[in-house]
């Protein structure tokens, strides 16, 4: 602080640098009532008055000041006394006093004698109302209420605490207290107490951990609460203070904070000029001292223009007040227009800004929002009546907050969990040290990606109690990594840790850098041997038993009905119009290969022609067309039905069976969903789990999967679909069930108003821009699962059939080929020995000889007889033989082939006679 001293010297120097007056202005007298303590006002009072001399060349008036001492600030009687010497002897006006005890008494007896009386001290918003010749320099107490309320608002500010030292410091605040209502977070509201000492109250507010304080208190008591604060820790870099005082700025509040990166927000009401008239005067000015000193340049201007208009109206008005006693009935008639033109005239003032006055003679006002950045006030801002206007662009703050990042050391607080956080188990060096052990995974990766754009320097650590973090309600409290930002133990949170609306109440997030939903972890069903005959599965055995008694039944009955129909018997020699005899088509092998060619959809060269067999085919026709549809129909389900045995689907199966128990983490966001959730079926498995003996909930993920896989399908878990995703690449038992129950995201967790929250969002948006996210997640997800291949197949390939599944039907084509090429070897040795016995040959030259035929494929007709068809003898049998073996293969297609034979039998007996053909 400047000392009083060179203030006599100022004075010599203005004094003897006053120009010479032509014409003297007229003496008028103006009082001051000041109290001990006040001598910075009296001080600046004067120093306005010299600075009019000074300034002014041709002053209509030469103010001369009468001050009045009042020892004590409350002493009213006093005060009363000294502002009737005054009217005594004739003043034109009244400044002060400044304390809010004693300037009522003045500014009534003021009023009683229409005297102008001058205020520069706060007044309550409920004693706004002032008499018509009074004035208030002082900005207007509603203003400043909603001021300090719009800059608490647009802090975001959900909790903080209110610190207050005076009733009329509480009276400021109560704008602000008003933003918050029942169901918000409580503001926590302390009065500062006796002091010099405030550390006992300082660490109870350090105790409760709400980072954000709201701080009013007389400005000499500012630095040394701060000093004090610093002390118990409350200075930290998540600290935000919004101190009320209207001068923030001529406080020496950047050696308190030092390096520490505490936000504190203020307001300032003086101008640079202050600075030049502090110099001037050896000590700064306080805001009441500006508004004194500016306060005597409005009340000459309004004499000014008082004298001006009294000229221009050729009736000049009495400016000079009489001498007056308290008793008397007489007043200053010049009084109420001075008090009038003051509160008419609007200008800039000297040291405080814009002057104007409504009509309550309260002062509306201009201030700036200051901010301490770096050691310096930053201008953020500025306030009036409209509101709060923005002066830093959004680049300018967040630029500040990228230079400033970069020297800080950010406490990263996590836990276990794969891929999120696992232990380097190999003895490499990868990874961050974490307690003398290495750990590595996604929250390691991509705090290194953030930290390479924003070039901040890390550590990491393991939350204690190694949950996420969930509110007691009971105890009022966070646990888990929630608990640790609370704490302010650490700046950072990341793993798993879902954003969620009560968290988010707590503390801040940023974007999300993985969107995911609550999904089902459930085990495998074990696969089924396929079955070789599961191309009979469309139709039961009995079903099978039935067709095949139908089908030869059907046959049967076409036997028997063809030997009694009349239609059915044909002429075998259609030459000889005179047969003796009939033949009929339809015999019991004929009858079956009919009813097998229908069955089998193929049809047959024999037909009926009979009424009552056609009848009979036809039924069988209708009877195999629905049949083979309904098989067919039914084949492609049983053939490409899941391999696995699907027990449940989705939420909806788990709430609607009992068999199942299903759970979730305990206190995870994931119960939490179940537990809030309005949805019926939601808030029936909520029901189920918690009503469930033993217990369904674990105390973390690896504990649930570890209970899916040793329940076999009793048990099924509720967690996160990227972790589902990670323990189904890792772990071909298990498998996910149904789609997401709903949409979330997992976020970088810091403590409230964190002022870097908004650039590591923009770093957290600049990844995923990139890839870099997704890259980071097939890393750490796909890169080393042994179940990825197989998973990816199995969903290309899960409507192919394999050899397992229609291997029966190549049994079965199998076994019949093998058993026609079976009855063709009987039927062939049948025939070798039918020519043995005909042809009167040993059955080895037979065989010889039918063998030595069949294997010349060159060979197109096949000679009668066998025996004979190797002699090179044109006796008339042989001839005759291949003469009829060449007309069978001539006209076989117009002649019966039993005609031929008995052509061929005729000729061998020696029968020349003619037949007809």
């Amino acid at each position: 602080m400047w000392n009083v001293g060179p203030f006599a010297g100022v004075i010599f120097i203005l004094l003897a640098l006053e120009p010479c007056k032509c014409a003297l202005p007229l003496p008028l007298k103006i009082g001051a009532i000041f109290h001990n303590g006040e001598e910075q006002h009296k001080a600046a009072f004067e120093y306005a008055l010299l600075q009019l001399k000074y300034e002014n060349s041709a002053p209509a008036f030469d103010l001369e000041p009468i001050i009045k001492w009042v020892n004590i600030d409350t002493d009213s009687y006093s005060s009363g006394l000294a502002a009737c010497e005054l009217i005594e002897e004739g003043v034109a006006g009244i400044f002060g006093p400044g304390s809010p005890y004693t300037r009522g008494i003045v500014s009534s007896i003021a009023a009683r004698f229409d005297v102008p009386h001058i205020e520069f001290s706060w007044r309550r918003a409920e004693e706004s109302k002032i008499p018509v010749t009074s004035i208030n320099l002082y900005p207007n107490s509603k203003d400043i209420n909603e001021a300090i309320a719009t800059l608490v608002k647009s802090m975001e500010w959900r909790q903080f605490t209110a610190i207050y030292e005076t009733n009329d410091g509480l009276s400021r605040i109560q704008n602000a207290l008003r933003l918050h209502g029942p169901n918000d977070f409580p503001v926590t509201v302390r009065q500062l107490g006796e002091g010099p000492d405030y550390r006992q109250l300082l660490k109870e507010i350090a105790s409760s951990k709400d980072s954000n304080i709201l701080l009013d208190i007389e400005s000499n008591h500012i630095v040394e609460v701060l000093a004090q604060a610093q002390e118990v820790k409350l200075l930290e870099d998540y600290y935000n203070y919004i101190i009320t005082d209207l001068d923030i700025v001529r406080l020496p509040i950047a050696t308190v904070v030092n390096e520490s990166r505490v936000n504190i927000t203020g307001f300032r009401l003086l101008n640079n000029d202050s600075i030049d008239v502090s110099f001037e005067l050896g000590f700064k000015l306080k805001v009441e001292s500006a508004l004194l000193y500016d306060s005597v340049f409005l009340f000459n201007e309004a004499l000014e223009v008082l004298n001006a208009r009294s000229k221009d109206w050729n009736t000049p008005l009495i400016i000079d007040p009489p001498s007056l006693s308290c008793s008397d009935t007489e007043k200053y008639s010049a009084g109420p227009n001075i008090t009038g033109l003051m509160r008419e005239i609007s200008k800039v003032g000297r040291l405080t800004g814009p002057m104007a006055f409504d009509e309550f003679g309260q002062r509306s006002f201009s201030i700036e929002i200051v901010e301490y950045q770096q050691n310096q006030s930053v201008k953020i801002a500025t306030w009036t009546n409209q509101g709060l206007k923005l002066i830093r662009s959004t680049e300018e703050s967040e630029g500040y907050k990228v230079k400033s990042i970069e020297k800080m050391l950010l406490k990263v607080t996590t836990r276990l969990g794969a891929p999120f956080l696992m232990e380097v188990t190999d003895g490499s060096s990868r990874g961050v040290l974490i307690d003398n052990k290495r750990y590595e995974g996604f929250s390691v990766d991509l705090i290194a990606e953030i930290a390479n754009i924003l070039r901040f320097k890390y550590e990491f650590e393991l939350v204690p109690d190694g949950r996420y973090g969930s509110y007691n309600h009971e105890t009022k409290s966070w646990d888990g990594l929630v608990k640790r930002l609370l704490d302010h133990d650490a700046q950072l949170a990341i793993c798993d840790l879902t954003i969620t609306y009560e968290r988010e109440r707590a503390v801040d997030f940023t974007m999300p850098f993985m969107n995911l939903g609550i999904s089902i972890l459930y085990h495998k069903a074990e696969a089924k041997s396929p079955n070789l005959f599961s191309f009979l599965s469309p139709f039961s055995a009995e079903v099978w038993i039935y067709m095949a008694t139908a089908y030869l039944g059907v046959s049967v009955m076409i036997f028997l009905q063809a030997r009694m129909a009349p239609g059915e018997w044909d002429n075998p020699h259609p030459c000889n119009p005179d047969p003796e005899e009939l033949e009929n088509n339809f015999s019991l092998m004929n009858s079956l290969w009919l009813t097998m060619g229908s069955l089998a959809q193929q049809g047959s060269d024999i037909l009926p022609k009979a009424p009552s067999i056609r009848m009979i085919a036809g039924m069988w026709w209708l009877f195999v067309l629905i049949m083979i549809s309904s098989y067919t129909a039914n084949l492609a389900a049983f053939l490409t039905q899941e391999k696995m045995d699907e027990t449940i689907d989705s939420a909806e199966d788990l709430a609607m069976q009992t068999k199942i128990k299903y759970g979730a983490v305990q206190g995870g966001s994931t119960s939490m969903f179940f537990r809030d959730s309005n949805f019926s079926t939601y808030q029936r498995m909520w029901a189920a789990m918690i009503d469930a003996k033993p217990s369904v909930f674990t105390r973390n993920n690896d504990e649930g999967v570890e209970r899916v896989i040793k329940g076999k399908r009793g048990y099924a878990f509720l967690m996160e679909s990227t972790s589902i995703e990670y323990r189904v690449e890792r772990d071909c038992e298990l498998r996910q069930v149904g789609g997401m129950l709903d949409s979330k995201g997992y976020g970088i967790a810091m403590p409230l108003n964190y002022p870097y929250r908004t650039i590591i969002s923009r770093a957290v948006l600049t990844l995923q821009e990139k890839g870099s996210l997704r890259e980071l997640k097939n890393k750490w997800w796909k890169g080393n699962g042994s179940c990825a291949e197989t998973s990816t197949d199995g969903e290309s390939n899960s409507n192919e059939l394999g050899m397992a599944n229609v291997g029966g039907v190549f049994l079965v084509l199998i076994i019949g080929c093998a058993a026609s090429f079976v009855m063709a070897i009987l039927e062939f040795l049948w025939n070798v020995r039918k020519v043995a016995v005909e042809e009167k040959i040993t059955p080895c030259e037979a065989l010889m000889a039918e063998l030595k035929f069949a294997v010349n494929i060159w060979a197109e007709t096949k000679p009668v007889k066998v025996a004979k068809s190797s002699s090179s003898s044109d006796s008339t049998t042989g001839g005759i033989g291949r003469a009829a073996s060449v007309a069978r293969s001539i006209v076989g297609s117009f002649l019966r082939l039993d005609v031929l034979d008995k052509f061929e039998k005729d000729n061998t007996n020696g029968k020349n006679g003619n037949h007809k053909i």
